[in-house]
């Protein structure tokens, strides 16, 4: 590192929902000033390591100290490893001018051994539930920062900045109705798809969803579908056999395109994708995620409240629910996307990259 050259450091891993947000802010951190030093910390198996260096970000590794869940002989192990973690981020982090954190098994090693090295904390809360590793920044935040009213009030002291947004989603939102359409028709051709018939986009998160995958499945096996599918199954999955119809991938690395050639998403509800949704103005059937502290339905909520989105439980989500309900919820599309209006783009990124520049070293 040049010196004089501040080095920032963003902490969020794991899934997309906690890379997308932190590439976002990295992105306005080097458009203010290109020479800041943006160093990503996340873990040997996560998502970011295909996302952030594609993005032209380096990324150091940590050991992956997820919270136990339930009692097991992990409980004993866990306080020793999240030591063993926080060390190793001390190695990372001990010239950072600032540590941005968006939490995940990183966010909370990050945010100790800033805490330790006295290195200044912005935190990012994407749920409308806050997991425990941004409970714990919280403590030691210089600033932090929300994407739900709900929280701010719980938070009293926080800013409610929203969600950051990649650029290209942001891109979309501001299409003009030809411009939409002439995209939708570019990548149909691309998935072998129609156009002029209803396309519904498919993915459970970067990692995939068993169950989701093994309703999609179900359904084409089973049903005389009205409807064409695009279906991301997950990095790490088997992809199913192309067909008439049917376009299988492994991940849709370019997820605006996928929102703008879509008549329905269906998907987890987790927060960044329901900030993308909304800002997108496009109709989901929600399937939130069934473990961790309930906050994928709360962060459904908002888009429920404006008819935006149908939302099932994980459990009641089958082939014979989506035979029986798919020709309803395209019309529920159909009706939701000749009344929607254009979404105000707050820019969040460029709001939580000055704010961190505001109280680094």
């Amino acid at each position: 590192m040049a010196t004089g050259t501040k080095k920032i450091i963003l902490a969020g891993g794991g899934t997309a929902g906690h890379i997308e947000p932190a590439l976002a802010v990295a992105v306005e951190l080097q458009k203010i000033d290109p020479a800041l030093q943006c160093e990503f910390i996340g873990t040997k198996t996560g998502l970011e390591n295909a996302l952030v260096p594609s993005r032209g970000f380096p990324l150091k590794v940590i050991p992956k100290v997820a919270l136990p869940r339930k009692i097991s002989l992990s409980v004993f192990k866990w306080p020793f490893a999240l030591i063993g973690s926080v060390f190793t981020s001390i190695r990372i982090i001990k010239d950072a001018s600032v540590v941005i954190g968006f939490g995940g098994y990183v966010a909370a090693s990050s945010y100790l051994a800033a805490a330790l090295l006295r290195i200044p904390i912005v935190i990012h809360e994407a749920n409308a539930k806050p997991g425990w590793a941004n409970r714990l920044g919280r403590l030691f935040a210089k600033i932090v920062t929300v994407n739900f009213g709900s929280v701010q009030r719980k938070w009293p002291e926080s800013i409610n900045t929203g969600m950051p947004l990649r650029d290209d989603i942001v891109a979309v939102s501001q299409l003009k109705p030809s411009e939409l359409a002439e995209l939708r028709i570019s990548q149909a051709k691309e998935w072998g798809l129609s156009p002029d018939k209803p396309i519904i986009a498919v993915f459970g998160g970067s990692l995939g969803s068993e169950r989701i995958n093994k309703v999609v499945s179900e359904y084409l096996s089973s049903q005389k579908y009205p409807i064409q599918i695009a279906h991301a199954v997950g990095m790490h999955n088997t992809l199913p056999i192309a067909r008439t119809g049917y376009f299988p991938t492994q991940y849709f690395h370019n997820i605006a395109r996928v929102y703008a050639a879509a008549d329905i998403i269906i998907c987890r509800s987790g927060a960044v994708t329901c900030a993308e949704l909304a800002v997108v103005n496009r109709y989901a059937i929600l399937i939130p995620l069934p473990i961790g502290n309930g906050e994928q339905e709360a962060n459904a909520d908002e888009l429920m409240t404006k008819n935006s989105a149908t939302m099932i439980k994980n459990s009641e989500f089958t082939a014979d629910w989506l035979g029986k309900n798919i020709e309803l919820e395209i019309a529920k599309s159909m009706a939701y996307s000749s009344t929607a209006v254009t979404v105000k783009i707050k820019e969040t990124a460029k709001v939580i990259a000055k704010l961190a520049l505001s109280v680094s070293k």
